[in-house]
């Protein structure tokens, strides 16, 4: 919004020739109440992302391959259908036609409860990225994780005739100055039910500078509500791929779901230090199942690379490349690297982090990737984020 009032300025004249032109009715005008319309169109400059949330290279091993597109007759699809009716009625469906998604709800945390395995989900959490306007940048069946690039959510500009001409002639003088991301995680459960979890993260255009004549990207707040709609669209369409026949889902019948499924008791956490007085972990005041869902959903949020999980041995496996320990380890490379400018870049470590059951409890402790104590001296900070997303 910053750039918009010049951008109007500077096309006053455009603006006034088209709507000389053309009338609403040839300009397209068609003003919907959706809560989200992201545009997955290249034409502007891509978001250039603070180094301190910019994602750490990775390589390739749990790339999923694109499908292969190949054209096929109709003899050989009729056949490929028949041999296909065939198998089924003799092992019985793989998914059955019963699969349900249910928007679940504890406390101020929100996710869908599918009858399905993971392994078929998986590609329909995939295409439904696409069909909401977002692309997907980042994708790992190990851990069950997906991320979207950045996208404008057209639904946040004004819903005028003015923004409807200039948004149909000049589409580039419209901007919300917001960027939006969604990260979502498929986890299974020991009934063969799946969870999906989807959070929200964004990034806002401010003034740079004392006569800000630019702009910087920098972190915006999380908007829940636009996960909750992200989660009933899902639910939507996970109904319509395995149930076409029946009664598609609505979005209050989903609410009902949510609320039946409503346990308002909120987490609270508490930060344990030893004899020397430094921080040692973080026990929160909840049983074991919820604390794993509870961190899971602060490990999203926080932005952390979720490298692996283990349910039955209670950690989560994250890289996460600390301020200070990137800055001390760049200190340490040497006179002559600093000297001609060519620092090498820190790798991220990665970190354990171990939740352990105590009955009414859970005890969350950081550690090494080999489950020793941390050497970096980044594990309090850990800590101290934990705690602070889980009061």
């Amino acid at each position: 919004m910053i750039k918009q009032a010049l951008r109007l300025t500077a096309l006053a004249s455009a603006m006034t020739a088209a709507l000389t032109l053309s009338g609403c009715s040839y300009l397209g005008i068609d003003f919907t109440q959706d809560k989200v319309q992201y545009e997955s169109s290249s034409s502007r400059a891509n978001l250039e992302v603070p180094p301190d949330l910019s994602p750490i290279a990775r390589d390739d091993r749990f790339d999923v391959p694109s499908r292969a597109r190949q054209s096929v007759s109709a003899n050989e699809e009729m056949a490929r259908q028949l041999a296909a009716g065939e198998r089924q009625a003799q092992t019985g469906d793989i998914v059955p036609k019963t699969v349900t998604a249910k928007l679940m709800r504890d406390g101020s945390e929100r996710w869908l409860r599918v009858t399905a395995p993971a392994e078929k989900l998986w590609s329909v959490v995939q295409d439904f990225w696409p069909s909401v306007g977002l692309v997907l940048s980042e994708q790992d069946p190990k851990t069950g994780v997906m991320v979207t690039g950045w996208a404008e959510n057209k639904a946040k500009l004004p819903q005028d005739v003015i923004r409807a001409t200039l948004g149909k002639v000049l589409d580039f003088a419209y901007s919300t100055g917001e960027r939006d991301q969604y990260r979502c995680r498929l986890e299974r459960n020991d009934d063969g039910t799946t969870d999906i979890f989807i959070v929200h993260r964004s990034m806002v255009e401010v003034l740079k500078g004392n006569q800000g004549d630019s702009t910087i990207w920098q972190p915006g707040p999380a908007d829940t509500t636009l996960e909750v709609e992200m989660l009933q669209r899902l639910a939507q369409r996970i109904d319509a791929e395995f149930n076409p026949d029946a009664k598609p889902l609505d979005k209050e019948t989903l609410q009902k779901q949510a609320i039946a499924n409503d346990k308002p008791v909120e987490p609270a956490s508490q930060l344990i230090k030893d004899e020397h007085g430094l921080l040692e972990g973080v026990v929160l005041k909840e049983p074991f199942d919820r604390a794993w869902r509870t961190i899971g959903l602060v490990i999203d949020r926080m932005g952390f690379e979720l490298v692996d999980r283990d349910r039955a041995a209670g950690y989560f496996m994250v890289r996460y490349l600390d301020p200070k320990y990137e800055e001390k380890k760049k200190s340490e490379q040497g006179f002559f690297t600093n000297l001609f400018g060519s620092d090498k870049a820190v790798d991220a470590p990665s970190y354990r982090i171990q939740l352990t059951d105590d009955g009414d409890t859970t005890r969350i402790s950081v550690l090494s990737a080999e489950g020793y104590a941390d050497m970096t001296g980044v594990a309090p900070t850990i800590l101290t984020l934990l705690a602070e997303q889980t009061r």
